[in-house]
């Protein structure tokens, strides 16, 4: 497998006739190429600051035991050394793990301080990762919740401004939501948005959803934090066609949607972008996102895709941090690791809750991540 960091081909675009041209264009893959290099620096920085055994291998367990970690952090910890791997700086041998103690030739601040310069836009990336990296030690040390440190009062506008169809490293998983429900549902449809966020991604839905002159009846945009509900609540209403209906309110994808006041059977076409890896019980949540679905309407999944099934991510470092992602039950099969879920994954996952006629949005994408191990960015649309 090529590792990063790398020069992005140019045909990785070559590999997107489905897709319209822009989503993954040359701004794009320069945002990518600086943001590689900072998390391989950072990636670095952070064994260095966590002191790393050097040159004699160890195992991950001997190593919590030893410096008497809390498992919270145990997730960020396996991220950090998959990462380095993936960047040349471990590599896992018989006996553990073995890292080679390299220093960045720049210093992952400097490799920051260039890329928000030549795109403002992607700071809200930089600054999350940053913002992990120096929280990482004190969850180790069991004096902090990832929780705690990435969803405080102060970083509430941080993650506006992160999940947001301005930041470069985001706006493809909505572009290509977007996408895939304008190909699935027809004009005059009953949309359900489940996880909506603050809003971008109902942004995105709704401007392809113009494009395609399939401009929906009903819309419901839900989300189950009160901030991001009243955010996104006006952000889906600035893009709302004349004449479409909008509701809003708050649902949790692990309850049953019946107790939630939704009867099953009126809507066309639900969708959400990076929620139901988070699903308590993925097979009971997407049962039921089906029954909410009419014979013929379609579920789509924005997801960040894992490369292969068991495959590192290198920028899932936030997400290691949380209970939620990191305590999601394991499927055989399905999920064979926590958090984000590989494209076979989502197949296998869908046709057990019973969906039928799934697709993959890009097509290629297990040649992109071939090419590009930093590919990640997917859509699947199921049908009932």
């Amino acid at each position: 497998m090529q590792r990063l960091p790398m020069t992005i081909p140019s045909e990785i675009e070559a590999l997107h006739p489905d897709i319209p041209r822009g989503v993954f264009d040359e701004a794009f893959r320069r945002a990518c190429e600086r943001l590689d290099g900072y998390v391989g620096a950072l990636a670095l920085d952070l064994a260095s600051s966590l002191k790393l055994p050097v040159g004699e291998p160890f195992q991950l367990d001997a190593l919590f035991a030893s410096r008497g970690w809390s498992e919270r952090g145990r997730l960020a910890v396996a991220w950090l050394l998959e990462t380095l791997e993936l960047y040349g700086f471990t590599e896992r041998t018989s006996e553990g793990w073995r890292f080679a103690g390299v220093t960045p030739p720049v210093p992952s601040a400097v490799l920051r301080e260039e890329a928000e310069r030549e795109v403002p836009a992607a700071r809200p990336a930089y600054e999350v990762l940053a913002l992990c990296a120096a929280a990482l030690p004190a969850v180790l040390r069991g004096e902090l919740r990832g929780e705690e440190a990435l969803f405080g009062p102060t970083t509430l506008s941080l993650w506006f401004e992160y999940f947001s169809n301005a930041n470069p490293h985001y706006a493809p998983s909505n572009a290509l939501t977007g996408v895939a429900a304008a190909r699935a549902v027809s004009r005059g449809g009953a949309i359900f948005e489940f996880g909506g966020g603050a809003g971008s991604a109902a942004e995105a839905v709704l401007e392809a959803l113009a494009e395609a002159d399939k401009a929906p009846a009903r819309y419901v945009f839900t989300e189950l934090q009160a901030a991001f509900l009243r955010r996104g609540s006006r952000a889906a209403k600035q893009k709302l066609p004349g004449g479409c209906e909008l509701a809003s309110m708050r649902f949790d994808i692990n309850l049953d949607p019946a107790g939630q006041g939704l009867q099953a059977g009126q809507f066309d076409l639900a969708f959400g972008v990076n929620t139901l890896h988070l699903a308590h019980d993925l097979l009971a949540t997407l049962a039921n996102l089906r029954g909410l679905l009419r014979s013929g309407g379609a579920l789509v999944v924005g997801e960040l895709l894992r490369p292969g099934p068991d495959a590192a991510v290198h920028l899932e470092l936030p997400f290691t941090l949380l209970d939620a992602y990191s305590h999601a039950p394991l499927i055989p099969g399905i999920r064979p690791r926590p958090g984000f879920m590989s494209a076979r994954g989502w197949v296998r996952a869908l046709e057990a809750a019973g969906f039928s006629g799934i697709t993959v949005l890009p097509a290629q994408i297990a040649r992109c991540a071939e090419i590009y191990p930093g590919f990640y960015s997917g859509a699947i649309t199921a049908h009932v």
